[in-house]
């Protein structure tokens, strides 16, 4: 059951005014009754039309307040004359009981149909286009409505709708025409009302905004973002908390429609939209069958921040249509002699570290099973010269190949050991002995996901001194962690909920939290450099499609940043955060797949790669000067590395089995990344220009992300 704010009465027999003479109106029933007046359905007997009738109650005519309100409205009204707000035809008292004689309106309010549940889209679309020009038209005249919602928008039997009740509004020039209303004390309605209004700060017409994207998440909805058991309450839910997905209550809302309600919601006036117009094209943009889906009015469909003090900020798009991507250019072949040359100098590099960690060697005794504990191995072993020499107990025969649900086959393939060992409840595994590593790796650790007794969980390893620490116990999966820049923070991908979704959690396990909530996949977060944003794709279809998006660490601000109708992946931020690379290309044809790049300050959208092979998973050097990428390779992937602008592409390392995963170390001196050669995923080390290849893990290790990096 809906709640009563503005409910719509048809009938209450016992008002005392039914059937009485006021000026030259008959009253005929009682139509609704608000917070400081009542609304009747009344005959004008010298025009013999219906209209309707706002009377100020008895009690309220001695209350100078009430009062001041109810006769600004009139000269607020006077000045607005908009084919989509509701006109004021006469104005009088009687018997000291003012009224305000507007335009009867029979198809009754937004809010009556809303008792039904949810409007179509095609409504919705209908609606907004109409109320917004109303509001932006009132904001133009300096006039902020602040009391946007359902029933306050009047519908005629044609499917007109129309702005009405500006009997709190205020002239926004009442405070030194600086743009701002600085309200005194906090009035207006508190499930609509934006954190501003309810925490009584200067407001501007992006209040209002926000309000009408409240009213959008009801209309796309059937319910409110926020419902508690009193007013106050909800005041604190608009500042504090942030909005249900409307997906999670609607599911057969688009996702771009819920993205537009997410930036209309805005918890800062700043991220919202600068009108109500831009809301409503925002929407009807969202719904259009067969056109490139934008997060808001911005053509190009970037979503970007305006320019604020440091950290690193946003530039805003400039007006157009969504990016083009341009003529694609072929990736040069690989340079396979520069390759040997760069190994041969660079190679002695990691030589120390090979022969430092490959001295860590963990034994452990198994306990009987009635002890019911088994202890893990944590063994380092230097890859064998000769790679289709696999170690013992590795026998192929032995491994199935599981891809993971959810995503596709060949992506990110996961080994499940047939016998696989027992997992260790969460906490610090048995340490091995500490091995002065010299100047090199004091105190690097990573953190990483592993399948280890048919669970997937996040695991933490140092180097120094093998601590391997298990973050997180849930049957789901967990998968794909990416530390925050700080170190603070990991954000990762769950199905604990039943689909794919973004959470977030301390480094050491404490603080979970779940950033997404929907019934799409959301799969492979990265971090922008600031650590402002996370960056991520997201399902939009059963047909493999996925778009860009970015969030808050907070979970606020979800927004779209890039969107083809095609399968947009894996996106990373370069340094400077001047550019996104990201894996493009046709849903369910691998072959199609490219590295792409956007540039934030341009909007423009390059391919870097073309060609007739799977090209994917991209991520920048520390550098900014080059990129480390993934394509198709001798065990279905190979380690391959390109500039900036897509030139001098080569492989760097293809062995026999499927390379995935590849990160630069903090300083680019080394690549860490995850391979099935023996039969299931480890993770390995190599020098950056693919020699020296160390395997760091034996007990299953994917996708790592580094936590901590020494001198």
């Amino acid at each position: 059951m809906r709640g009563s704010e503005g409910h719509r009465l048809t009938t209450i027999m016992t008002d005392e005014l039914i059937g009485k003479k006021i000026g030259g109106y008959e009253i005929i029933d009682l139509i609704g009754r608000g917070g400081m007046a009542s609304v009747y359905r009344a005959h004008q007997v010298s025009m013999n039309r219906t209209v309707a009738i706002k009377i100020l109650p008895r009690q309220f005519v001695s209350d100078d307040t009430y009062l001041q309100r109810f006769n600004r409205e009139v000269k607020i009204v006077a000045q607005l004359e908009h084919r989509n707000i509701v006109p004021v035809h006469d104005y009088g008292e009687q018997d000291g009981q003012p009224y305000i004689v507007m335009r009867y309106m029979s198809g009754g309010s937004v809010d009556d149909l809303l008792e039904a549940g949810s409007l179509p889209m095609e409504q919705i679309v209908s609606i907004l286009s109409q109320i917004a020009p109303a509001l932006d038209y009132a904001h133009s005249k300096q006039v902020l409505h602040r009391d946007i919602k359902p029933s306050n928008v009047l519908l005629d039997d044609d499917g007109g709708a129309y702005l009405t009740d500006f009997g709190i509004a205020r002239i926004m020039s009442d405070n030194s025409g600086t743009g701002k209303l600085t309200t005194q004390g906090v009035v207006g309605t508190p499930s609509y009302m934006s954190p501003e209004q309810a925490q009584g700060h200067a407001i501007d017409r992006r209040s209002d905004v926000y309000s009408l994207g409240v009213m959008l998440f009801e209309m796309a909805t059937g319910r409110r973002p926020f419902e508690s058991e009193t007013p106050y309450s909800i005041a604190v839910m608009q500042v504090t908390q942030q909005p249900p997905a409307p997906r999670s209550i609607n599911p057969q809302l688009p996702p771009t429609v819920e993205n537009v309600i997410y930036k209309a919601m805005s918890k800062r006036a700043d991220d919202r939209y600068a009108d109500a117009a831009g809301l409503a094209e925002a929407v009807k943009k969202a719904v259009l069958p067969g056109k490139d889906i934008l997060h808001d009015t911005q053509p190009k469909g970037i979503q970007v921040r305006p320019p604020a003090p440091p950290p690193p900020v946003y530039p805003t798009p400039s007006p157009g249509s969504m990016p083009a991507v341009p003529p694609m250019r072929p990736r040069r072949k690989p340079n396979l002699l520069l390759s040997a040359v760069v190994g041969g100098l660079l190679g002695c590099g990691l030589l120390a570290l090979i022969v430092a960690i490959a001295a860590f060697v963990i034994t452990s005794t198994q306990q009987e099973e009635a002890d019911a504990a088994a202890t893990l191995t944590a063994t380092y072993a230097v890859v064998p010269a000769n790679p289709t020499d696999m170690p013992t107990g590795a026998s192929p025969d032995a491994i199935t190949l599981t891809p993971l649900p959810g995503f596709e086959e060949g992506e990110a393939p996961l080994s499940v050991a047939a016998t696989p060992t027992s997992a260790l409840p969460i906490g610090v595994r048995p340490t091995v002995t500490p091995v002065d590593s010299g100047a090199l790796f004091p105190d690097a650790s990573i953190i990483y996901f592993a399948e280890r007794d048919d669970n997937f969980d996040l695991y933490r390893l140092n180097f120094r001194t093998g601590e391997d620490i298990r973050l997180t116990t849930d049957p789901g999966i967990d998968m794909y962690p990416q530390v925050s820049p700080d170190g603070t923070q990991v954000v990762f991908v769950s199905n604990r909920d039943g689909d794919y979704d973004l959470y977030l959690m301390d480094v050491n396990g404490d603080n979970l939290r779940q950033l997404t909530r929907n019934n799409v996949v959301d799969r492979i977060p990265a971090w922008s450099p600031d650590g402002r944003w996370i960056v991520f794709s997201q399902g939009v279809g059963d047909d493999g499609r996925h778009d860009l998006y970015q969030i808050r660490p907070d979970g606020s601000d979800l927004s779209l940043i890039y969107s083809d109708n095609r399968r947009n992946s894996h996106p990373r931020w370069s340094m400077d955060d001047q550019y996104l690379i990201f894996t493009g290309g046709a849903a369910g044809l691998d072959n199609t797949w490219d590295i792409l790049r956007l540039n934030r300050r341009t909007d423009i959208v390059e391919n870097l790669t073309n060609n007739d092979v799977k090209d994917w998973s991209p991520t920048f050097a520390p550098d900014g000067n080059s990129i480390l990428y993934l394509t198709t390779g001798a065990g279905g992937a190979a380690i391959a590395v390109m500039e900036l602008d897509g030139s001098e592409s080569r492989i760097i390392h293809d062995d026999a089995g499927e390379e995935w995963g590849a990160l630069y170390s903090p300083d680019g001196r080394y690549i860490i990344f995850t391979s099935d050669l023996t039969g299931r995923d480890e993770l390995y080390l190599m020098d950056a220009d693919g020699s020296n290849v160390l395997q760091i893990t034996v007990e299953g290790g994917s996708y790592a992300t580094w936590l901590t990096y020494g001198e």
